[in-house]
């Protein structure tokens, strides 16, 4: 694997609707060869698939994290689960009520032991009036997050625009997002998280490594790429020069569940 395919991972990492086009645009490289090289990521195992990642609001639901220092299993009504080299697992819990979420929790530690991290953002608004068209859209993409509008179209018997406009909004107000499934130690590259309390001034420093982020207006989890060790390890250490207390985990393995 090279830069170039490394840099083919960054951007379906931090977009996994991306067009190729745009993909080959941003990369430097001719269509054609974006494909070949997509086609043999795909036959290597190094994507190995999307994932559409729902918001807890479209349900009526809240959510919470917790981070656990233990190395056993756990799969008990979580949301999604990063793992990570220092032995500490990441796993998001959703719930009707925040006290459902807080059980979820409690009852993960009772097998895993103590939190080391919690985190609950605070209550949002759904931010646009979902109506049966957007769910229907929703539902699409459950089966392939990376359908074509036109298809969705199609398949729905909308005009091509109403199709669009309702997937821009549903994106943009982040009740949905694809995220792209790959094998991280056939990809040779790192992502890390990162919780902080500073989390303006770090949001600010890792703009251009940041795959997506979990915050509010005073802390937050940020999750980050960098072609090798090196360039996470300099990130990091800016991360320091703004919050020497920030937590940093090296992930090996990501699941979302829906």
């Amino acid at each position: 694997m090279d830069q170039v395919d490394k840099r083919i991972l960054f951007n379906l990492l931090r977009d996994g609707r991306i067009s190729q086009r745009q993909i080959a645009q941003n990369v430097g490289i001719s269509a054609q060869t974006l494909g070949y090289r997509i086609n043999r990521l795909i036959s290597d195992g190094v994507i190995k698939g999307y994932s559409l990642i729902e918001s807890p609001l479209i349900a009526g639901q809240v959510e919470g994290f917790a981070a656990f220092k233990s190395d056993r299993q756990y799969n008990g009504g979580v949301s999604f689960i990063t793992r990570c080299l220092e032995e500490i697992t990441l796993y998001g819990f959703r719930g009707d009520r925040m006290e459902d979420v807080e059980e979820k929790i409690a009852a993960a530690g009772r097998e895993l032991g103590d939190p080391v991290m919690k985190y609950f953002p605070p209550t949002a608004q759904v931010g646009m009036n979902l109506n049966s068209n957007d769910m229907e859209i929703i539902r699409l993409m459950r089966g392939d997050p990376r359908m074509p509008v036109t298809d969705i179209a199609a398949k729905l018997d909308l005009p091509y625009m109403t199709v669009k406009r309702r997937l821009n909004l549903l994106l943009k107000n982040r009740l949905i997002g694809v995220v792209s499934q790959i094998d991280l130690s056939g990809g040779d590259v790192v992502i890390y998280s990162i919780f902080s309390h500073a989390v303006d001034a770090v949001t600010k420093l890792l703009e251009p490594q940041t795959i997506f982020a979990i915050r509010d207006a005073t802390a937050g989890v940020l999750f980050c790429y960098s072609e090798n060790l090196k360039g996470a390890r300099d990130s990091i250490s800016r991360v320091r020069s703004v919050d020497r207390n920030a937590d940093v985990m090296v992930l090996y393995e990501y699941q979302f569940f829906t």
